[in-house]
């Protein structure tokens, strides 16, 4: 058979037409083509999706084994062109010194300090001091004879411990009874002295104990069990059904504080606000494995800052504003002539978007601790860490401005941050602008980016106003022992444990902000609480109407 009669009926019937031949041909060739590009695409795709999983696995890697800081990480330098970082320092230093600011700290070279020895720190000159005298023995000290004098002692400390210490209160209440029938009020019997007033009436505990609980908890992070066993060691049977009861017997007669808390929130000028999840059993109508919210909210005057924590089954934007915004809290600002709008500083969860369109709220600021984060995480994978890192230098710089004025007044704060602050934002912005066109969107510098330009109208927002703060790390900081102790207990085992925990964190991390030792304020709130009658007495137990010294000289034991 020839070459002729093997060809395809349509080979020979269009053999004598050439063009018609190099129609078809070149038609072929184009779809060969366009299916190698369709195949190179597909591997493009898959090679950026590879690249995505390996940049999340370093990330992972270094998050799992490494520190736990949002610091970046000593050994990435040696990861960058040199080329490429000499370029990016340059243009760092460039433009600080055309703000007329200083080069940061961290890009300048600096000679290595010798490490300092280590110190001993002296001891708390408050701690009970209990003398030993070391002397030469009898023996050594008679050969001396009188050719030695004695000059004094060389002194030095240790310090030393006893376990705690369990006592009983017993009450010896006084009784009295008639002499005869005709004595007034005979009829009445025996005459006892009334009980002092308990925080939790006829109960085992102390206003000590319920304290030292509290304390052990919600500061100390231990869960009941392991104070249960702790007690067992000292020869005390206490269940830990016991201990919760307590917890929750607690919420009723603390309401009063809990309530004139609540008010005291809404005097400031910025609101901090967060929420982290909650897993609380037997909720009415829900399964136990479903998720609640524990919101903390930071408010209150500077000077006498409000730390509240409140449980609900919801993280919808509704729950913080029936909170922030509830009739009571609008009455009783209205009554007392109160500042009616603040700031809201939180993340960027949406739902802070829509409650910061409320008229009572000034404006919306955002939190650079999490744009840092990000970029940091990008710092830690695989590619585009030198632009990371640009971008937490920059981000170094506006904290560097905040920290050289932390202490100073609102409207000083406002004023250096327009004449520093307001041009690194500008770097800032251009810098995200032309990095978004030449990244891809889903590595993690690009979602760093993407994040930031999101946030960029609430990141600027703190320039308004010299009472708001850079990040929400006032928040963050306040519901973190709050995820510390969750990890060891768990879950909360009813709604009304679980608000008996939000009051109990509110009032331990108010008394802490406030410069207060939380036992030593639990103490003196759990005894003198019971006599407290009027508001104005509530009033002068609140955290921020207290001083060390008062818990000293008020709180005793009854």
């Amino acid at each position: 058979m020839t070459a002729m009669q093997s060809a395809p009926d349509s080979f020979r019937k269009t053999s004598n037409d050439p063009g018609r031949i190099i129609a078809e041909l070149t038609a072929q060739l184009a779809a060969v083509e366009q299916q190698n590009q369709a195949q190179a695409e597909q591997l493009a795709k898959r090679d950026h999706h590879i690249e995505q999983l390996l940049e999340y696995i370093e990330l992972l890697r270094r998050k799992r084994f490494g520190a736990s800081t949002d610091k970046l990480p000593d050994n990435q330098l040696n990861l960058f062109d040199e080329s490429e970082l000499e370029t990016l320092i340059g243009e760092l230093e460039t433009q600080a010194r055309g703000q007329g600011g200083d080069v940061p700290a961290d890009s300048q070279e600096t000679p290595a300090q010798p490490k300092q020895k280590p110190v001993r720190r002296p001891l708390p000159p408050h701690l009970t001091r209990v003398e030993r005298i070391i002397d030469l023995p009898d023996e050594e000290k008679a050969a001396l004879g009188d050719q030695w004098t004695f000059i004094g002692y060389d002194t030095s400390e240790q310090l030393a411990v006893i376990p705690r210490q369990f006592y009983v209160i017993a009450y010896k209440r006084a009784k009295y009874v008639p002499n005869n029938d005709e004595v007034p009020g005979a009829e009445a019997g025996v005459k006892i002295a009334p009980r002092p007033a308990q925080l939790i009436p006829k109960s085992l505990a102390h206003a000590s104990l319920l304290a030292h609980v509290v304390t052990a908890k919600f500061v100390d992070a231990q869960p009941l069990y392991r104070q249960e066993t702790g007690f067992v060691r000292d020869g005390i049977r206490i269940s830990r059904q016991t201990l919760a009861g307590w917890m929750t017997q607690l919420l009723g007669p603390l309401t009063p504080v809990a309530e004139a808390l609540q008010r005291q929130l809404r005097q400031g000028r910025v609101i901090h606000v967060d929420e982290t999840p909650l897993q609380v059993l037997k909720e009415p109508g829900r399964e136990a494995s479903q998720t609640s919210y524990m919101w903390v909210y930071r408010g209150g005057p500077p000077d006498k800052p409000v730390l509240w924590f409140h449980y609900t089954d919801s993280r919808a934007g509704v729950v913080a504003r029936d909170f922030l915004f509830s009739e009571e809290i609008e009455s009783f600002c209205a009554e007392q002539a109160l500042l009616d709008a603040f700031y809201l500083q939180s993340d960027g969860y949406a739902v802070y978007e829509a409650l910061a369109k409320h008229p009572r709220v000034l404006g919306h600021a955002g939190c650079w601790a999490h744009v840092r984060r990000k970029f940091v995480d990008a710092a830690n994978g695989r590619k585009n860490t030198a632009a990371a890192h640009q971008m937490v230098a920059y981000i170094g710089q506006l904290y560097a401005v905040e920290r050289a004025i932390r202490d100073a007044d609102p409207q000083e704060r406002a004023r250096v941050r327009q004449e520093k602050s307001a041009p690194i934002l500008q770097t800032i912005k251009a810098w995200l602008d032309e990095k978004e066109k030449k990244t891809l969107p889903k590595g993690l510098l690009g979602k760093a980016i993407g994040y930031a330009l999101g946030q960029w109208p609430i990141l600027t927002t703190f320039l308004e106003d010299g009472h708001l703060e850079i990040d929400n790390n006032k928040a963050e900081n306040a519901i973190r022992p709050f995820v510390i102790g969750r990890k060891n207990w768990l879950f909360s085992g009813s709604p009304r444990g679980a608000k008996a925990s939000a009051l109990l964190y509110s009032l331990v991390e108010t008394a802490k902000a406030n410069g207060l030792e939380p036992w030593a304020y639990l103490n003196h709130l759990f005894e003198q609480l019971p006599a407290a009658k009027t508001q104005a007495a509530i009033e002068a137990l609140l955290p921020h109407n207290l001083k060390m010294d008062d818990l000293k000289t008020m709180g005793s034991i009854r």
